[in-house]
């Protein structure tokens, strides 16, 4: 009788997201969306069977909300009243692959000239560059992780591949397959 109730109470709750879903469904002719989804649902929620009632869960979380808003560009103005992203969380980069997921976005900023495939992003990440208003931006390979407080500055790349450690300072590029950890950054392990 519980799980009744709980699960009552979690749909109307997601009355709000109703605008939401409707983008969705608008916009998920796009293939990226479905991949996104799907790839939030493997890192988020690993073990959980995909219906409805996980994809109002995800809707739930406020990382996913900042980057649909993301994909759904210059649309999401209509919708953000209904259901807020992520507070300071910052997209400044507008080449970012699929399958990108933060966690715990609070306080990063993302700024690349290019993000591949199915990256991860913990919070206090700083991507960017070390001057104001330069092209030194990073590059950023597929599969990467980035950790809580790291920052990458500078015109770089980071291989495919690739986990920078919590609290990890990257100025230099690194290649693919290896682990990196410090300030400044050194590779300590090669996957």
């Amino acid at each position: 009788m519980k799980k009744c109730v709980r699960q009552l109470f979690k749909y109307i709750a997601a009355i709000r997201f109703i605008p939401i879903i409707f983008f969705f469904l608008i916009f998920n002719k796009k293939k990226s969306l479905t991949e996104e989804r799907d790839r939030w649902y493997d890192v988020i929620f690993p073990n959980r069977r995909k219906n409805f009632s996980l994809f109002i869960d995800l809707l739930n979380l406020s990382e996913y909300r900042s980057v649909l808003y993301f994909r759904f560009g210059g649309w999401s103005v209509f919708i953000r009243w209904c259901a807020k992203g992520q507070y300071a969380l910052y997209f400044d980069s507008f080449n970012i692959d699929t399958g990108l997921v933060i966690q715990h976005g609070h306080s990063t900023r993302i700024n690349a000239k290019f993000i591949g495939a199915n990256c991860q992003i913990w919070h206090n990440v700083t991507i960017g560059t070390n001057k104001s208003h330069s092209g030194n931006l990073p590059t950023i390979g597929n599969n990467v992780k980035i950790c809580a407080g790291a920052i990458v500055i500078g015109n770089i790349e980071i291989g495919d591949n690739v986990v920078i450690g919590a609290g990890c300072v990257v100025t230099k590029s690194i290649p693919q397959n290896n682990v990196v950890v410090g300030n400044p950054a050194r590779i300590i392990k090669s996957l």
